[in-house]
């Protein structure tokens, strides 16, 4: 378990610059007639500001939304199931407007999650859904970049090293997004068409399944033009995952994670799901199993199948963050067709995506 440490020092907003600029002008690519709109707590308040400035020197206008930790946990304390599951007539107004957005992450303190009740946040998520949907049916192109959660009270709630995981964080950022294009190309290479794919793990997992033949998504930090026209808007920073569509009836196999899975201030230890067709007809895990199930249910698991796979690229990153997706080798299923492969089968409200830990890749003919 992590020890209590101090927080790293907040970086100042000049030394924000460089990766502000990576983000407007390589990720985003904006130019003078965009709106980009910024998410930040307070904590990320000064790489909010050089994002805006940023974009605002290449012509585009900017609106920053800031939200504040005291205001939401009182909010999911306070207001009714049907205050937080209403769309915001605001945020829905801005998702009519705006044509780049980013997620800086928070709340801060995830223990304060701990005494929420369930149905708070399935209503919270909902209302967020409902108040963005002009901004996935626009296809506004969208970063989340969630430097925000990275505090010593999340790495406590979940059980994580706050100094590797910091460290691993920032090395993973500080990678080249053209050496994540060329790895992600590779891998995307050797899955195009239907390969036969085996992971397995000292942890215990074997499972196999068959890729479909859509060429992969490479999340590299890069919204490019072939992304755009692809309807690929969405990436992440740091970068540095492969999302590939399989073919439901072929997954078969047991999973034995190693990564944990973050939820409502709690951390679901050594998750395990056995799969048939692609539906998981068993699961469990050794702390929170209760949590599992929740979630599972919640993602509609008696008729979903495990319809994708993501593959970590990134070989800074190491496996000791709250989301191990980009870790080299981290491999990842998700449940229903992937949101943006296959975008006329997905159903968005089942999200359960979730990490396995590092895996031995064999693709075969």
């Amino acid at each position: 378990m992590a020890r209590s440490i101090h927080r790293q020092p907040t970086p100042a907003f000049e030394s924000w610059i460089p990766l502000a600029r990576q983000v407007v002008r390589t990720s985003l690519r904006l130019g003078w007639k965009d709106v980009f709109t910024i998410y930040t707590y307070t904590l990320t308040i000064p790489l909010a500001e050089a994002l805006a400035l940023e974009a605002r020197r290449v012509g585009s206008d900017t609106h920053l939304t800031l939200m504040t930790d005291d205001l939401w946990f009182t909010s999911m304390h306070e207001l009714s199931t049907k205050w937080l599951s209403t769309a915001s007539p605001v945020e829905h107004a801005i998702a009519e407007a705006e044509t780049a957005h980013i997620y800086l992450g928070g709340p801060a303190d995830a223990r304060r999650m701990r005494d929420i009740p369930p149905e708070k946040f399935e209503a919270n998520s909902l209302g967020g859904d409902r108040q963005h949907e002009p901004r996935r049916k626009r296809r506004v192109r969208d970063i989340d970049l969630p430097i925000g959660r990275l505090t010593p009270e999340r790495a406590e709630t979940y059980g994580l090293d706050y100094e590797k995981w910091y460290s691993s964080y920032h090395r993973a950022l500080a990678v080249d997004l053209k050496e994540i294009q060329r790895a992600g190309a590779a891998l995307a290479r050797s899955l195009r068409g239907r390969k036969n794919v085996r992971i397995d793990s000292a942890a215990g997992t074997d499972l196999r399944f068959e890729t479909k033949a859509i060429a992969p998504i490479v999340s590299d930090g890069i919204i490019s033009a072939e992304d755009i026209r692809r309807g690929l808007v969405r990436t992440a920073l740091p970068a540095g995952r492969l999302e590939a569509a399989v073919r439901s009836e072929s997954v078969n196999g047991e999973v034995r994670g190693t990564d944990s899975i973050a939820f409502a201030g709690r951390a679901i230890v050594r998750p395990w799901f056995r799969i048939r067709a692609g539906k998981i007809v068993e699961s469990g895990a050794a702390e929170h199993e209760d949590l599992l199930h929740r979630i599972l249910e919640e993602a509609k698991v008696r008729s979903a199948r495990v319809g994708y796979v993501t593959v970590g690229l990134n070989g800074a990153a190491e496996p000791w963050m709250l989301d191990n997706s980009i870790v080299k080798d981290d491999v990842g299923i998700g449940l229903g067709p992937h949101p943006q492969l296959e975008r006329r089968a997905a159903d968005p409200t089942v999200s359960f995506c979730e990490t396995i830990g590092p895996v031995r890749f064999e693709i075969g003919s």
